[in-house]
């Protein structure tokens, strides 16, 4: 070492200080891509910050509250739309797509008008005939539950309150076992239903009753009668006095009806409106005895309801080119009466519930249409009556009608066809007992066939035979075989052959009874068969037969 110094290196951090530890060498940097920096935030915000802050804040609430609100609206909107169509009431009873609760016997809705005022007694009773006691109703506001027991367990049978198109739709989505309507079955819910069954034949539809919308006015009221035409534009707000009405009448008209809600358009009132609005100044009530008794309190009332009383004087009706008919026994039972409405309970025939159709199937026999009776509403039970002919009838017919008697029912068929409506079919199986218990000589019985007026007069005559003919057949089915098969062709018309409702109630069928020993008319067809008299081609007159393969249907 030339400067004295030798050549081994030193540490001088460590002579200078040599407690101090050596610091660590720092890691290499870590090769890849650099990690993101994190943002820094300044959480320090002046007065402005802050009232922008809260403001943010109160409208985002704000919207929230509001689409909440709206939701809440909507649900509320749609439940009370569901009410005013009628819609059977979507509870835990009658939840879709699930059985019925285990302790109820069967569920049945459909119009309102008939919960309360039919059907509770009417299952009540049929709770009691099946042995079940301590039977009571509790009506609820869109439910009417009867409750029972029998060997220890209690028992339901619930009764929701809708329309008649809610009872359909609910039957269709199996929250039902039957539907109680004032109104037939339309088309396209038949199709609906389908599976359960044809709702159209006396298996599914059954007519426990007949009632009848009357129109009233007040007692002190001059008007006697009423055409439809008439009570159409009343209805309308077009008549406004009742000097419009009748020369004898005088003052402003005050409409009173009763609120049906969803089955008004197939109410009598309903039907005369069309498409039209009642005017603002109509009063609707919410049951039928309301109204009589409104209009009994007002001379210059008129109303349409189910329940007379004594302050009202119900006024006969007459449709066009149709002679007028009061609202009796016997017109709401041949339905000859314009405003006459069955009363339908519809059940599955294809695997539907056994209660409901033993239910329905008890209010159909005697002792339900004798409850039937007490409520009012006029029952399905036969009856031989005198009857006066009217005075346009023809001289043969006048001449019959006073020495015989007219059973209480007509015969009507299925729109365009000539088949027997349900009503028909159950009638004439009454019939044949009412025959046999009274021990009533077969050849007593005439049947007398009628027709609307569309075609040719000669050509009616056929058809209206062919009506009478059918049911000649189903009575022959049945064991009994008529003495007379007659037909008066589009003669004496019950309703107006300007539109299809009254057609329809002009194309039917009149059973008579003789008095003995036997019916002294000639069957027009035994005389027909020996002339040609213009009777046309394909027209066939005489002695009961079945119809042969591809006979045309008769319509007219």
């Amino acid at each position: 070492m030339a400067d004295g110094r030798d050549d081994v290196p030193y540490d001088w951090n460590k002579v200078i200080n040599p407690d101090s530890p050596r610091k660590p060498a720092k890691p290499a940097p870590r090769k890849g891509p650099a990690l993101p920096k994190m943002p820094r935030f300044n959480l320090k915000l002046d007065l402005l910050g802050w009232l922008m802050a809260v403001t943010g804040l109160v409208i985002v609430v704000g919207i929230l509250v509001l689409f909440y609100m709206s939701w809440l609206f909507q649900a509320e909107g749609q439940r009370v739309a569901a009410q005013d169509q009628g819609q059977i009431p979507i509870t835990e009873d009658f939840a879709a797509g699930q059985a019925k609760p285990a302790d109820v016997l069967f569920r049945i809705g459909g119009a309102s008008s008939m919960g309360p005022n039919v059907m509770m007694d009417l299952v009540s009773a049929w709770m009691r005939v099946r042995g079940y006691s301590s039977v009571r109703a509790e009506q609820g506001d869109k439910v009417i539950e009867v409750t029972g027991s029998r060997g220890g367990k209690n028992a339901r049978v619930l009764i929701a309150l809708g329309s008649s198109h809610g009872g359909f739709e609910a039957l269709t989505q199996r929250r039902l076992e039957a539907v109680m309507s004032s109104r037939q079955v339309l088309p396209g819910e038949a199709d609906r239903l389908s599976a359960l069954g044809n709702f159209t034949n006396a298996s599914s539809e059954k007519i426990i009753g007949l009632d009848a919308s009357l129109v009233v006015v007040n007692r002190n009221n001059p008007i006697n009668r009423i055409d439809t035409e008439t009570l159409s534009r009343i209805l309308s707000g077009e008549f406004t006095d009742w000097n419009q009405v009748s020369k004898d009448g005088s003052g402003r008209i005050s409409i009173k009806l009763e609120n049906l809600g969803a089955d008004f358009d197939s109410s009598p009132a309903g039907r005369l409106l069309g498409d039209r609005e009642p005017p603002e100044t109509v009063t609707f009530l919410d049951d039928p005895v309301a109204v009589a008794d409104a209009v009994s309190r007002d001379e210059k009332a008129i109303g349409i309801t189910r329940r007379g009383s004594g302050g009202v004087k119900a006024l006969a009706l007459n449709e066009r080119s149709a002679r007028s008919v009061g609202a009796d026994d016997f017109s709401i039972s041949t339905e000859t009466y314009p405003f006459t409405e069955r009363l339908f309970v519809y059940v599955g025939s294809s695997g539907g519930d056994p209660n409901a159709r033993d239910f329905a199937d008890f209010a159909i026999s005697q002792p339900g249409q004798e409850l039937v009776a007490r409520m009012g509403i006029t029952p399905l039970r036969l009856g031989a009556v005198k009857v006066l002919s009217p005075p346009d009838a023809p001289n043969d017919y006048r001449t019959f009608g006073r020495f015989a008697e007219r059973m209480n029912f007509d015969i009507r068929f299925y729109d365009g066809a000539n088949q027997p409506d349900s009503r028909a079919e159950e009638d004439l199986k009454r019939f044949v007992a009412f025959i046999n218990k009274n021990q009533i000589d077969k050849r007593r019985i005439a049947v007398l066939g009628f027709a609307d007026n569309v075609g040719a007069r000669v050509t009616n005559i056929g058809l209206a035979q062919s009506r009478a003919e059918t049911v000649a057949l189903a009575l022959q089915g049945l064991g009994v075989t008529p003495g007379v098969v007659r037909s008066y062709g589009d003669s004496l018309p019950v309703g107006s052959n300007s539109d299809e409702r009254g057609r329809i109630r002009n194309r039917r069928v009149e059973i008579w009874l003789c008095a003995p020993p036997a019916c002294p008319l000639i069957n027009l067809g035994a005389e027909a068969e020996t002339t040609t008299r213009g009777i046309p081609a394909g027209v066939r007159l005489g002695p009961p037969r079945a119809p042969a393969e591809g006979e045309p249907v008769p319509k007219g």
